[in-house]
């Protein structure tokens, strides 16, 4: 049987990059990984009240800023620990993280009619290859912010933490997922504020019919 002289060009040929391409690497350690930063962001972070840091409450004793902690931080924090999980979850290589900037247009997606920010910040290109960088630097952060012993410096890491992985998580999770979040929550806060109207209505008419209800004093 006679061979050809020349190399066959029209058989395909396994490279590293079509082999890595088609074959990604497994999801799961830093799936697994993210849990634990799950637990590591919720020992550190709890209790969560920043808006409540940011207003100096503890030195200023404006107690109705924890209305706003009550019905907005626990939201933020538990959807931090979401993103967690996306951003480990994540099989493109890259993605870009940006901030949406004012101005919006309109745009038809799956036959469906939807508003689209016309303008936004580029931060940076978010690159899969670099989790473990990101993820081992949180998890550093987060136990010297937890075993310092400064309440100041937990704050600080705690608040950039959950800001940070906001960012990054929020530009690794579909449109669609966002919008399903987005009706739960306006739903959680809805439930929230019921149980705040209640709070204050048992104050009033405890004060009406003698049960108490009056203004604490600070001495």
């Amino acid at each position: 049987m006679a061979t050809h002289p020349y190399p066959d060009y029209t058989s395909p040929k396994s490279t590293p990059y079509t082999n890595a391409a088609l074959n990604p690497p497994s999801v799961l350690p830093r799936q697994f990984f993210s849990l634990i930063l799950i637990i590591l962001l919720y020992t550190t972070a709890s209790p969560f009240t920043p808006i409540s840091w940011a207003l100096c409450t503890d030195t200023l004793n404006l107690s109705g800023t924890y209305l706003f902690d009550r019905l907005f931080s626990g939201l933020v924090l538990f959807s931090a620990f979401y993103f967690q999980w996306r951003i480990a979850s994540l099989r493109a290589s890259s993605v870009p993280v940006t901030i949406p900037l004012g101005g919006s247009t309109t745009q038809i997606r799956n036959g469906r009619l939807e508003t689209v920010h016309s303008s936004s910040l580029d931060l940076f290109l978010y690159k899969t290859g670099d989790y473990w960088h990101f993820a081992l630097a949180e998890a550093g952060m987060l136990l010297l912010a937890e075993f310092s012993g400064s309440e100041n410096l937990r704050r600080v890491v705690a608040t950039l933490t959950v800001a940070g992985v906001w960012l990054m998580g929020w530009a690794a999770t579909p449109r669609s997922v966002k919008d399903w979040m987005w009706e739960h929550a306006k739903a959680y806060l809805f439930v929230l504020v019921l149980d705040e109207l209640r709070a204050a209505g048992r104050g009033l008419f405890g004060g009406v019919y003698g049960m108490g209800g009056g203004r604490r004093r600070r001495f």
